[in-house]
Parts: structure tokens; sequence; C-alpha cells
């Protein structure tokens, strides 16, 4: 019976560590992401980059050519032309949150009684679209800074026994 105990604390100090340790990488990651907002989507990138570049070259190693090449070739394409990707991302976004804000906000009009938080989500769609469109790189950074703020504050919970999500 003593055995099941201390095997049952043993159990709960490694969740409690892990959940120590989870707690402090959001805060950690969170900070980083208020800080270095867009730079941290390049470190990102760079990482990612290096990632496929080496599993390209084991695959090559391992006999797997072409795999290997196509794979190594993603990760030089991720680290040499990633911004192009996601400025391109960015602008698509944009006009497809432009469209469905219009669209919702038709939907709208349509209707007899026009709810209020429909009209002002439709409407907050399309600045939010327009925005990405005009300034994507404050936009960006913004939403950056929120996530950032949100793994803080969630990684302070979880700091003290309590979970968000």
């Amino acid at each position: 019976m003593a055995k099941n105990k201390t095997k049952v604390k043993r159990i709960r100090s490694t969740e409690d560590k892990n959940l120590l340790i989870s707690a402090l990488v959001y805060i950690v990651l969170g900070a980083m992401l208020c800080i270095f907002r867009t730079q941290m989507l390049n470190w990102a990138m760079i990482v990612a980059g290096i990632i496929a570049i080496v599993i390209g070259v084991f695959a090559i190693l391992k006999g797997d050519l072409i795999y290997g090449i196509v794979t190594a070739a993603v990760g030089a394409l991720i680290i040499l032309g990633g911004w192009l990707f996601v400025e391109i991302i960015l602008l698509v976004l944009g006009v497809i949150l432009v469209a469905k804000g219009i669209l919702e906000l038709l939907a709208c009009f349509k209707f007899t009684r026009i709810s209020i938080i429909a009209l002002f989500s439709a409407i907050l769609t399309i600045v939010i679209g327009i925005l990405l469109i005009v300034s994507k790189w404050e936009v960006t950074d913004t939403f950056l800074i929120v996530i950032g703020v949100v793994l803080i504050v969630d990684g302070v919970f979880m700091f003290f026994g309590k979970k968000l999500i």
C-alpha cells in the first residue's frame, strides 16, 4: 500500500514539474513575442528551414534522393524567400477578410432587424482586412503582441495551478 502512495506522489510531482516548465516556457515565449514581434517570425522561418535541410540531407544519406532533395530545397526556400511568402499570405488574408466582411455586412441588411453585434463584427472584419492590406507589418506586430500577452497570462495561471485552456 505504501508503494502505491509514493508512486502516485512521484507521478504528481513529475506532472507538477512539467506544468512548471510549461508555464515558464509560455511566459518566456510570450515575452519574446511581445518584445521581438516580427523578428520571432524570422527566427521561426530560419529554424524551420534548417530543420527541413537537415531532414533532406539525412534522407539523401539514407538513399531517398528525391524526397531529400525536395525537402532540402523547401528548407532553403523557406530561409531565402520566407518573407515573400509571408507577405503574399498576409495580402491574400487581407483581401479574404475584406470580402468576408462585405458579405457579412450585406447579410446584415437582408434582415428586418439588424443585429448590432453582427454589424460590428462585419465592420471590424473589413477594417482588419484593410489594415492587413495597407499596413500588414503593424497589424502583424500587434497580433503577435496579443498572442504574447495571452501566452504570458496563461503561463502565470499555469504557474499558480490554474489552466485556462
